[in-house]
């Protein structure tokens, strides 16, 4: 098949570096394991609704990708489907903002139900755009890039997460609840605008020998049943995809032993900012001779630290920090293992239907999280936190059955 000429890939490849580099300063502003839990927790949440919260965030909305994958593959252009998800994405943030400027309008339960609704569409936006995302980015830039953009794409990320991330803690302790709320997303909703002017900048490359495939349900089921390493590959990120979601349970556990202040709270955004630079900068350097099941196996690690550090010393605030810095380097790992593992393990024909199948299969990082809080309620902290490090432990058998070559 005709492949991308170096012009048009160098072009996309600094398109998609934009949107990198503006979407890590954005991510502070709506990062989903501290100011969106904690925003809803000032609004008077609860643990079933911080679990509620954090199982649509991670995934609940992925299961609609099963039902746009048909529309997407189908399409031959991506383009004007990413850059329709995206820009719902960012009406959604500046929604959330204009609610919480007229926040003394609503009763907490209404405040609680229009916070789900909004979160919701921004949540079901971000997995439709991703479907388009992936298969633009598997056929528009070279092959031999990819593993050199997603570590560049991690530092330039890392960094504008770090910087931002101070600027998010100062917006959150100087300013009173709502106000300081409004104001972190409509950046957040300011700086997605900008990010997106690099899908703009995109020149989508459709092969002249390209024919696209209009895939259904059925075609599902046949590559499940024929595709070994896409059965690994699934049991693995539901294992592995338990980190994900996990961060805003250890926020919810240290609200046992001291307050949630704003200061707390940027801290631990901080630290996690870090995490995830560092993660980075190991990855630039060392990513080309890092094989990606390498990588999954200090995943493991790295994800049973970021819940024990804290659920061994639970009354020290550096045991929170550390916990937070551990989830970074988690998260940065994923980041890259979602995308890179997808991308070998599937081709220009199925990309669109494998990242659907990869989203709604990932069935765990949802009922974890949705399950978490009444778990907690019935069984307390310590058992939860120990079925997790048991569940991401069992990861590591899958990982060497996908024994991932790149």
């Amino acid at each position: 098949m005709q492949s991308v000429s170096k012009e048009i890939s160098r072009r996309n490849f600094y398109a998609f570096i934009w949107h990198a580099s503006l979407l890590a300063v954005a991510k502070n502003f709506m990062d989903v394991d501290t100011v969106i839990p904690s925003m809803l927790i000032n609004a008077g949440g609860t643990q079933i609704h911080v679990g509620i919260l954090t199982a649509i965030m991670i995934g609940g909305s992925r299961f609609s990708q099963l039902l746009f994958a048909p529309a997407v593959s189908g399409a031959s252009r991506k383009k004007p489907l990413l850059l329709g998800g995206i820009s719902v994405r960012i009406l959604s943030l500046a929604g959330t903002a204009f609610l919480f400027l007229g926040i003394q309008s609503f009763s907490p339960s209404v405040l609680i139900t229009l916070i789900f609704i909004i979160i919701s569409i921004f949540s079901v936006s971000g997995a439709f755009a991703s479907l388009p995302f992936t298969d633009i980015l598997g056929k528009s830039i070279r092959e031999g890039q990819r593993k050199q953009f997603f570590s560049l794409r991690q530092i330039i990320s890392s960094v504008g997460i770090f910087g931002s991330a101070f600027f998010v803690r100062e917006v959150l302790s100087r300013h009173p609840y709502p106000d300081n709320y409004t104001r972190v997303f409509f950046f957040a909703a300011g700086f997605l605008f900008l990010a997106s002017l690099g899908f703009w900048m995109l020149k989508e490359f459709i092969p002249q020998d390209y024919t696209p495939v209009k895939q259904s349900f059925r075609d599902v089921f046949i590559e499940l049943k024929h595709n070994k390493r896409l059965q690994y590959f699934l049991i693995s990120i539901n294992t592995l995809g338990l980190g994900i979601g996990i961060l805003p349970f250890v926020l919810l556990y240290s609200r046992g032993f001291r307050e949630l202040s704003s200061q707390f709270i940027g801290n631990l955004l901080i630290a996690k900012t870090l995490g995830l630079i560092l993660a980075g900068l190991w990855l630039f350097y060392r990513g080309g001779k890092v094989r990606y099941h390498r990588m999954m196996q200090s995943m493991v690690v790295l994800g049973i630290l970021s819940v024990a550090i804290a659920w061994a010393f639970p009354g020290m605030t550096t045991s929170y920090i550390l916990s937070l810095f551990a989830g970074g380097l988690f998260l940065s790992l994923y980041q890259i293992i979602q995308s890179g593992v997808l991308l070998e393990i599937s081709s220009i024909h199925n990309r669109s239907l494998y990242t659907a199948i990869a989203g709604a299969g990932s069935i765990l990082p949802v009922i974890f999280p949705l399950l978490g809080g009444a778990l907690i309620g019935i069984i307390g902290f310590h058992f939860f936190f120990a079925i997790y490090v048991v569940l991401m432990a069992t990861s590591v058998v899958f990982i060497q059955k996908l024994n991932c070559k790149k």
